[in-house]
């Protein structure tokens, strides 16, 4: 059984300095940083809104966030799917690994590799 997506919730990419992300993101695309998440040192990331629900997260310079089993967590996009119980219940029947974590907050995470090796997140949303 497939998994049901419900919409593209964000894409991450890294950049190099703050200022690369606020000339880009900010002057060049218009994007409005999401006032929920304010910059801090610890974190380096910032978030984008885009209309219409989706983000772009641009975390800056080498921060590397990894998953329990140690997997790098670094450029990707996330879905927002239905049930990610079901989620996990497909990956698991078709046989294709996936590291999960869970999130105060934010509930539970899926990675998973497509077969090009791109990270991918699913999460209930």
């Amino acid at each position: 059984m497939a998994i049901k997506v419900k919409a593209m919730h964000h894409a991450n990419v890294r950049l190099s300095t703050p200022d690369q992300a606020e000339d880009f993101y900010g002057r060049i695309l218009g994007l409005e940083r999401d006032p929920s998440m304010p910059w801090s040192e610890e974190r380096r990331l910032i978030w984008w809104n885009i209309p219409g629900g989706a983000q772009i997260h641009t975390p800056i310079g080498e921060r590397v966030n990894q998953t329990p089993s140690g997997r790098p967590i670094g450029p990707h996009f996330a879905l927002a799917v239905h049930d990610i119980q079901a989620a996990k219940q497909t990956l698991e029947a078709e046989g294709i690994p996936y590291d999960e974590q869970t999130l105060p907050g934010r509930g539970l995470q899926v990675f998973v590799h497509d077969p090009a090796g791109n990270l991918v997140e699913l999460f209930q949303g």
